[in-house]
């Protein structure tokens, strides 16, 4: 008895027996799940179901309201149109040329594809006159001929004018052109939307909205079983085509829908229409949703009985090799071989022989962090000798082109490859070399070599750049090589050196190999302060052709004296603080523009001269169209400023004279155009005159002594020293530049 339960237990608990019970166990718990997840939903799927057409109803009534609201507010704008209202308050006068004008403007409205307008009509009492898009015609023979419908004859249009009511949407209806007798023309079926002004009882437009574009555009839903209703429930428009569909229950503004025979009716009254919009589903497609239910119990069934038989399988499949390799284990001097008629034992040495590779590949990585703390200072519990040889530092920079999030990934797996492949490559020629990644940018390599061996380094690094270059619409390198160093002590020098050739790179996306043989010269990253001094004064009075003229020459004398990347960076970085310092000053908001610290990223996003130019053409561009922004809101004061010197720029304007025009102290003036306009009096008179004198100089024969005395000059010097001050050049050099 005793033996038996022994054998039971062993039984019991032997690795088959507790994988199959632990599968079962896991299998029972899924399919209840499951089954009460079936339970669950039954009872949900229909209120879903519900839910999603209510859901749907709502979106198309959102969206004919809208239109609806788009419609008013495009119409009682329209009615400030100041063709509109010369023609209103014309009388019975009526002017052709600008009633063709308001046609034109009717045109463009109705052009509108969001609008689906199929016309616009202007309807004046008196003289009984009606404008559309197409015409110009008498009430009469616009409602009885070209826009006929037997639903709204010529006294329901005039009746309208009695109305109180200043939007209202009409039921649609059918209108005809009517040429001739009996000779109907269909114009489609259209929404009469009335539109009037309280204050203009003698005026009133009406739009014709297209009701079938309406519907193709608007209507959301598994049919096309939907109705338009008034507020008391009268059927305006239906696209169903169900024959055994009837007339909609009653609205019931309580509930969101109701049943009725074998339908569902969804309702939805519009907020400015007063509109209730109707959409109807079958019974049979909702109940059709919960039947799946039925499927998906059969499904979970078969799904049952291949669990089983799956933890079957598999619980045997991985008890056999595990039974045989303790049934091995058991054999005395029993060893693992490393080739062997049993898989699993072959692949049991194979590990083994992995696990040694794998200790082998972190020793290798332990080394690299020992030379990597070394560089970087980094003190380690790591005990290793370094010996004294001689070496470079290659120090490897790769810079991105793109640089949004979804790129990440992709850097980190573009820095695994590179850095594998200089490891291979400097492994081929120096087999002691070290290879390993600093930073997420950065890859350092140690080559151990004679000072002899630096042409055979170059050459390799020639080829390299060769590989690396085909890659360079995507990211490009820069490789800094160190001087020859002999002491270990010196590796973090070795480095430091490195990443300061690597700041003497070039502006462009050309793979580049830097060492201390060619030093940068010495280039200003600055404008000389003449040059400084126009551009605060052309940005600060809105020239954008001359502000961005002193930009683009100074980084073309940047790229002439051969700069590096970081002295355009820093230029770049100098012009925005300018302007950011000006438009702080103006109390311009520049808010979308970004702060400096975005603004200098995406300077750093840059990676060549074209790419630099534009980008700070862009920035100084939006610079001054809000300088021109913050001039145009212009109060009383510096409105007659800017009105007296554009009319008097020619005659003898002063500070004083200006003051006593608006009987304020010249000082006062003076502070507070500064403080409105950005720059001051003076400043703004003579650009003023010189932007005059450019206009003049362009016209064939005008002599440049006459032009500065019609801009208010009446010394040459004076009129050449701001010319030159404003323009940057001559007079006479400027007309050469601009006339062929």
């Amino acid at each position: 008895m005793m033996l038996s339960n022994l054998k039971l237990r062993a039984t019991v608990n032997s690795l088959f027996i507790r994988l199959f019970a632990s599968f079962l166990i896991v299998v029972v718990i899924l399919v209840s799940f499951n089954f009460f997840s079936l339970t669950f939903s039954k009872n949900k799927v229909r209120d879903e179901v519900i839910n999603y057409n209510t859901l749907n109803l709502k979106s198309t009534a959102d969206n004919y309201e809208k239109e609806f609201e788009l419609i008013k507010n495009q119409l009682f704008n329209f009615y400030f149109n100041e063709n509109v209202q010369l023609l209103y308050f014309g009388g019975n006068s009526i002017n052709y040329d600008i009633a063709a004008k308001t046609m034109q403007d009717i045109r463009q409205i109705t052009v509108n594809p969001l609008l689906f307008l199929d016309n616009l009509i202007l309807y004046y009492r008196k003289p009984s006159l009606v404008l559309d898009k197409n015409s110009m015609t008498a009430d009469s023979t616009f409602f009885n001929k070209f826009y006929s419908s037997k639903d709204y004859p010529l006294a329901f249009w005039q009746s309208q004018f009695q109305s109180q009511t200043n939007f209202r949407v009409f039921a649609p209806s059918n209108f005809y052109d009517i040429p001739f007798a009996n000779d109907y023309n269909s114009l489609g079926q259209a929404f009469p939307v009335v539109v009037k002004n309280t204050w203009s009882q003698d005026f009133y437009m009406a739009a014709f909205l297209d009701i079938r574009k309406m519907f193709q555009a608007y209507h959301l839903s598994i049919n096309d079983n939907f109705f338009i209703l008034d507020a008391d429930g009268k059927q305006l428009f239906t696209s169903s085509t169900d024959a055994n569909l009837g007339a909609p229950p009653a609205y019931d503004s309580a509930k969101a829908y109701t049943k009725k025979d074998n339908y569902y009716y969804f309702y939805r009254k519009g907020s400015v229409s007063g509109l209730i919009y109707v959409n109807v589903v079958p019974d049979a497609f909702i109940a059709s949703q919960v039947k799946l239910n039925v499927s998906l119990v059969s499904l979970l069934i078969i799904s049952l009985g291949i669990s089983i038989v799956a933890s079957l399988l598999f619980s045997f499949g991985f008890h056999q090799p595990i039974r045989r390799m303790v049934a091995s284990s058991k054999q005395a001097n029993s060893s693992v071989p490393v080739h062997s008629r049993i898989r699993e034992f072959n692949q049991l040495g194979s590990q083994i022989n992995r696990i040694h590779e794998d200790l082998n590949s972190k020793n290798s990585q332990l080394q690299s962090f020992a030379y990597m703390s070394k560089v970087k200072k980094i003190r380690s519990n790591l005990e290793m000798e370094f010996v004294d040889r001689p070496y470079v530092i290659v120090l490897f920079e790769l810079t991105y082109m793109k640089r949004d999030q979804d790129y990440k990934r992709i850097e980190q797996n573009w820095s695994y490859y590179m850095r594998q492949f200089i490891e291979v490559e400097f492994k081929k020629h120096y087999s002691e070399s070290l290879t390993f990644q600093i930073e997420s940018s950065r890859i350092l390599s140690v080559i151990f070599m004679e000072e002899s061996d630096y042409p055979a380094l170059k050459q390799l690094l020639s080829q390299m750049k060769h590989i690396f270059d085909f890659d360079k619409e995507e990211v490009y390198v820069t490789m800094s090589v160190s001087s020859f160093y002999t002491s270990a002590a010196q590796m973090t020098e070795a480095y430091d050196e490195a990443l300061k050739f690597s700041k003497n790179r070039r502006l462009n996306k050309e793979t580049q190999i830097i060492d201390g043989m060619e030093a940068p010269g010495l280039v200003s990253m600055f404008l000389p302060p003449r040059q400084e001094h126009e551009f605060v004064v052309n940005l600060q009075a809105g020239n954008e052709a001359e502000t961005l003229q002193i930009v683009n020459r100074f980084l073309a004398q940047l790229y002439k004296k051969a700069a590096t990347s970081l002295q355009f960076y820093h230029f770049g970085d100098e012009i925005i603080h300018k302007t950011l310092k000006i438009l702080t000053a103006i109390q311009a908001d520049y808010s979308h523009l970004g702060d400096q610290a975005v603004l200098r990223e995406q300077i750093f996003d840059c990676h060549t001269y074209e790419q630099l130019a534009a980008y700070l053409e862009k920035f100084l561009t939006a610079a001054v169209d809000l300088i021109h922004r913050k001039k145009d809101e212009r109060d009383p004061i510096t409105a007659f400023v800017f009105e007296h010197l554009e009319k008097n720029y020619s005659g003898d304007i002063t500070l004083e004279l200006v003051a006593d025009l608006l009987n304020i102290s010249s000082g006062y003036l003076s502070t507070y155009f500064k403080d409105k306009a950005g720059v001051n009096f003076i400043d703004y008179l003579n650009d003023l005159r010189i932007r005059k004198a450019k206009e003049m100089l362009l016209e064939p024969g005008s002599l440049i002594q006459d032009v500065a005395r019609k801009a208010g000059y009446q010394n040459m010097n004076s009129f050449n020293r701001m010319f030159k001050k404003f323009s940057g050049i001559t007079p006479s050099e400027f007309r050469k530049q601009a006339l062929p």
